[in-house]
């Protein structure tokens, strides 16, 4: 059996063809699958800071529906930065840092917010506080959701 493309794939191909087929390079812009697609090419065109640019963060535990491994990469790949220890709200250093996140939204806290610890969102964990300070807890899924439309999203 013939397994259908991804959704990421289907686009590029329907490109790849349409080009071939007319003889000359077809529009990117035509075949992006999401708003996310569109900001994160944009973004590269003007050479503006790379999503998690400025962002650190401390994976909690262990993570059963998004890999650990492949959360710490898109990271990496979107400019993060991996901490091996917690981030501590109440530290000094912590709270002195004046990182501003460029990918969120400039009027809101979450501006200033530049550390995150994130957790597996089937997990049972529940944190006390989502932000402290500058250190806000968020699950898995709220950084794919990130990925997906390129910007720092509120964290619920």
């Amino acid at each position: 059996a013939v397994s259908e493309p991804s959704p990421t794939v289907a686009p590029r191909r329907a490109r790849v063809e349409t080009s071939l087929r007319a003889g000359a390079q077809e529009q990117e812009e035509k075949y992006e699958a999401c708003n996310g697609a569109q900001r994160g090419r944009l973004n590269r065109e003007h050479l503006f800071p790379k999503l998690f640019d400025g962002c650190y963060f401390y994976f909690l535990g262990t993570f059963k529906y998004h890999s650990s491994n492949d959360l710490k990469e898109l990271v990496k790949a979107g400019g993060g930065h991996i901490l091996m220890r917690k981030p501590k709200s109440d530290n000094d250093v912590t709270q002195t840092i004046n990182t501003v996140a460029y990918h969120a939204e400039p009027s809101s806290d979450q501006s200033f917010c530049t550390q995150y610890i994130i957790y597996d969102a089937t997990s049972k964990y529940n944190p006390d506080k989502i932000r402290q300070g500058k250190v806000w807890e968020a699950p898995s899924n709220w950084l794919i959701d990130c990925v997906m439309s390129f910007q720092l999203l509120p964290v619920k």
